[in-house]
């Protein structure tokens, strides 16, 4: 009988002992091996959580440094009090001056709490100490923050979307784009003649006949001036001006033009 009191007690102990094994690897393997640690309390206020819950992961520049304990209305305040429990191991790294955000991992859209170092010489921060707020640098953050104003955001792209369906409407996108090709092949033919027509006016054979034409033209307009000539007792002679313009009038024309058709009569009656 006392062999069966002794072997049964054995039995327990050793049951007492594996189960106490199973759980602390439980532990271990779940990532709660900080329950065994001593730990910090951290608060944070924020004016929304945006979907954070008890047990979500905190970060210390991506090094996961604890877990959020819980969350609470702060009294006589429209915000919200989150509790961060973190291994005391990290304290000495979230010195005065740290900021916290919320951040959003992986595809699922998990939040967790993301700790923003500060100078490490400054003082560590000490249980129950509160942590700043970072403004968000998390797009989808940002955007839950700003509801309103993304929603112009949005507005945009679709107003840009409905403008570039009216402007490839029927290829003319494509038919624009030809045609801009085809006007700067043009230009560039034409720049090019251009050039080549100012490049031979550079030569010296086009350039002195260039200079002689000008000097011939500058003297023809000096002969002019001077009333040599034709032209130039025309434009300088006003008696000539009055003369020319006397057989052009409506009277002396056809007068002359009378003259001019008696004194034919006059010959073809001849004999």
């Amino acid at each position: 009988m006392e062999s069966t009191t002794k072997t049964q007690l054995k039995v327990g102990i050793f049951m007492a002992v594996g189960l106490l094994v199973i759980l602390t690897s439980i532990f271990m393997i779940s990532g709660n091996s900080s329950l065994l640690a001593s730990q910090i309390r951290l608060h944070a206020h924020f004016d929304q959580v945006q979907g954070l819950a008890p047990g979500s992961v905190v970060s210390l520049s991506g090094l996961s440094v604890g877990n959020i304990e819980s969350i609470n209305f702060l009294p006589e305040q429209n915000k919200l009090d989150v509790v961060m429990k973190i291994d005391a191991r990290y304290s000495p790294r979230i010195t005065e001056g740290a900021l916290v955000e919320i951040r959003t991992q992986g595809a699922l859209g998990d939040k967790f709490i993301y700790i923003l170092p500060s100078d490490p010489r400054n003082p560590p921060m000490k249980d129950g100490d509160i942590l700043g707020i970072a403004p968000a640098s998390d797009l989808l953050s940002i955007f839950s923050e700003r509801g309103k104003e993304t929603e112009k955001i949005f507005d945009i792209i679709n107003e840009l979307h409905t403008m570039a369906k009216a402007v490839n409407h029927d290829g003319l996108l494509l038919k624009t784009m030809t045609n801009l090709s085809l006007a700067s092949g043009n230009l560039k033919v034409a720049s090019d003649q251009a050039r080549t027509f100012t490049s031979g006016l550079e030569s010296d054979k086009t350039s002195a006949e260039l200079r002689a034409s000008v000097r011939r033209l500058d003297s023809i307009m000096e002969k002019i001036d001077r009333g040599d000539g034709t032209l130039g007792a025309l434009i300088n002679d006003s008696s000539l001006h009055d003369q020319l313009r006397s057989f052009l009038g409506v009277s002396p024309r056809k007068q002359q033009i009378k003259s001019m058709i008696r004194t034919s009569i006059e010959k073809s009656d001849r004999p």
